[in-house]
C-alpha cells in the first residue's frame, strides 16, 4: 500500500500522516514515513 498526503499549506497534512503512520505501525505494517517539506515537522509530531 502506498499513500501519499498532500494539499495547501496549514490543511493538516502532517497531522494527518503521523496519524496514519502511528495507527498503521501499530497495527503491524511496516511504516516509511517521509517529510519533504522545506519545514519538516513529522519527526516532531511522531516523537523521533
Amino acid at each position: 500500500m502506498k499513500i501519499a498526503v498532500v494539499g495547501k499549506g496549514g490543511a493538516g497534512k502532517t497531522t494527518t500522516s503521523a496519524v496514519l503512520a502511528r495507527t498503521l505501525g501499530r497495527r503491524g505494517a511496516r511504516v516509511v514515513a517521509l517529510d519533504c517539506d522545506t519545514n519538516p515537522n513529522l519527526g516532531l509530531s511522531l516523537g523521533v
